[in-house]
């Protein structure tokens, strides 16, 4: 089921960012934005009470200034401090519902974006570390990667019996898009690998079984034929965005972006967060 999920999802928002492809991904974050800016509008404006809300903060307020205003009758300020919390509380309650609807769709979103842009293929002579982690015991496992133009070993297999884990270090070489295939006791499986510029959806894990962890690596499918493995595990490098005179995190700018279309916006919704 995640599968499918996971390839809808990826194959909707290639479909999606076709537009954005060959340019600056700022394009591509800031479509998202307004995109997400419109949807968390629409689901507030749809299931919470904007005057609820506005009387509340108000009382919040009020309260806090009655505090600042009465320091002098102790009374005062003790039931004014105690009714800011009661207040407060409110508020958080009212914009409960909302939030309940909203995360899960942001977070099925936020991968999909991380897996785009919070990391970048590698360069020629990166190093790449390749792990394969099993489930049982790795005693009598024998484990081989397949030769490859666009990389060549740098180190022989580190066998981790504790973390039933098998380690490898190559170099990254020619570019493109390639597969790591690992013969794991007569029986191949492979792993997506892409070396260069292009910036596909990228994915550090490909699973052997469909979990929650599944939807967190959503660009490839699970790994085939069985075997003993668990999961083939890469480490992309980060990537770095420009963004204002600087480079950051996607998810920074994405942050920025949302919030300032919300509020600019969140007037003519007739929406109160």
């Amino acid at each position: 089921m995640a599968q499918k999920i996971n390839h809808f999802l990826t194959r909707g928002c290639d479909l999606l960012l076709a537009p954005f492809a060959g340019i600056s991904p700022f394009w591509g974050i800031l479509f998202l934005s307004v995109v997400t800016s419109l949807f968390v509008l629409a689901v507030y404006r749809a299931v919470s009470s904007p005057k609820k809300v506005k009387d509340t903060k108000n009382q919040i307020k009020a309260n806090i200034l009655a505090i600042r205003l009465y320091r002098d009758f102790w009374k005062t300020i003790v039931a004014s401090f105690f009714k800011s919390m009661y207040y407060t509380g409110k508020y958080f309650v009212l914009n409960l519902a909302p939030l309940l609807l909203v995360l899960p769709l942001m977070f099925l979103l936020f991968v999909q974006m991380d897996i785009r842009y919070g990391m970048r293929p590698f360069r020629a002579d990166e190093s790449i570390t390749v792990k394969a982690g099993f489930n049982g015991d790795i005693g009598s496992t024998t484990a081989e990667i397949q030769p490859n133009s666009h990389f060549r070993s740098a180190m022989n297999p580190v066998f981790i019996p504790a973390l039933r884990e098998v380690d490898w270090k190559l170099k990254a070489g020619a570019s493109g898009t390639t597969a790591i295939a690992i013969t794991v006791d007569g029986t191949t499986v492979s792993k997506n690998l892409v070396i260069g510029e292009n910036l596909p959806a990228l994915s550090n894990k490909k699973m052997a079984a469909s979990s929650l962890e599944h939807f967190i690596y959503p660009a490839e499918k699970l790994l085939a034929p069985p075997t003993s493995l668990k999961y083939i595990y890469i480490q992309y490098p980060a990537r770095s965005i420009p963004f204002l005179g600087f480079r950051t995190h996607w998810l920074v700018i994405y942050i920025v972006l949302t919030m300032v279309i919300a509020l600019a916006l969140k007037n003519r919704f007739g929406v109160e967060f």
